[in-house]
């Protein structure tokens, strides 16, 4: 096992950003273990979090957050017409075909 040091941020939703991305080679899982400043000492006001209300936080709710259909209709109305158009009439059937090269069901 590697140890990494790196600082960041949480955001209002509990959310960890790094300022840095990770020195690593691979994409992969990892363990998180995060070290909080002192709550008994001040932080600048400059770096002090915005406060936020319960009915703020709802209404600009992050993407991550919304359900997976309502990200799949943003993402998918933002493909041009003439792009759909060049997809196979028979995608759903014989998605294994066009993605490993299996056999295509016949209609």
């Amino acid at each position: 096992m590697q140890a990494i040091e790196a600082t960041g941020t949480i955001d209002a939703y509990g959310q960890l950003a790094l300022d840095q991305p990770l020195p690593v080679a691979h994409p992969g899982r990892v363990r998180i273990i995060v070290l909080l400043t002192d709550l008994a000492s001040p932080i600048p006001e400059q770096t002090q979090p915005p406060i936020i209300s319960s009915q703020s936080l709802a209404e600009n709710q992050p993407s991550h957050k919304r359900p997976i259909w309502e990200r799949v209709a943003e993402i998918s109305a933002q493909v041009p017409p003439e792009e759909w158009a060049k997809l196979p009439k028979d995608l759903s059937k014989n998605v294994d075909h066009y993605l490993y090269g299996s056999p295509k069901e016949d209609e």
